[in-house]
């Protein structure tokens, strides 16, 4: 994915980024690959102080290479 990082930053100062070329290699990497019916897209969704929500779409296409984001007024 050319607009998607993901990393867990560590408390020695270090990181473990994740690494993945698509949504279908991060869905797999977080899921497995066990499904019965194969996702559409793995969505986060965050509420910000202000009540905005905060919503990262990662599609599971592999011929899609960007996550969509987007931010919605409450």
């Amino acid at each position: 994915m050319k607009n998607l990082v993901i990393k867990l930053p560590l408390v020695d100062g270090g990181e473990l980024p994740l690494d993945f070329n698509n949504g279908k290699e991060l869905i797999e990497l977080i899921c497995g690959d066990d499904f019965a019916a194969p996702p559409r897209s793995l969505c986060i969704e965050a509420k910000t102080k202000d009540n905005k929500t905060v919503i990262i779409n990662v599609p599971y296409d592999q011929k899609v290479d960007e996550a969509y984001i987007s931010i919605q007024d409450n």
